[in-house]
């Protein structure tokens, strides 16, 4: 990536940089069985989700796939009416704990600031 001047941004997911990283590591500690939603994934949960592993077909499948999670979380980035209850009736459905955390946007809000701030400095200075 490089090459075409892109850096990636920290953490092996965008979990993790919603949450940033040491957030995300006592999550993930605390509850290793946990299934994290953000808002693209709550917004898009039946077609990437259901309709993607078949359980609109196979609703008997829900147990095999999700047999050792135990809580959803959904990390939000913005406040979106309704997106609270979607997202805890998804984790009642599965029949996993449910909790929320706003995170914005994390490591992906602080770095896009700072390209904005840079690219607004090279423009001023040109």
């Amino acid at each position: 990536m490089k090459e075409e001047g892109i850096e990636r941004l920290p953490g092996a997911h965008c979990y993790e940089f919603f949450a940033t990283a040491p957030v995300f590591a006592q999550l993930a500690e605390a509850e290793p069985g946990t299934f994290y939603l953000t808002d693209f994934l709550l917004r898009h949960f039946e077609r990437l989700v259901v309709v993607a592993l078949g359980l609109d077909r196979h609703p008997e499948l829900v147990g095999e796939y999700f047999r050792n999670y135990r809580r959803l979380i959904y990390l939000s980035q913005a406040p979106r009416p309704g997106a609270i209850e979607a997202a805890r009736r998804i984790a009642e459905r599965f029949g996993f704990a449910f909790e929320h955390r706003f995170t914005g946007y994390g490591e992906l809000g602080t770095r896009l600031a700072g390209l904005a701030a840079s690219e607004e400095t090279l423009a001023w200075r040109a």
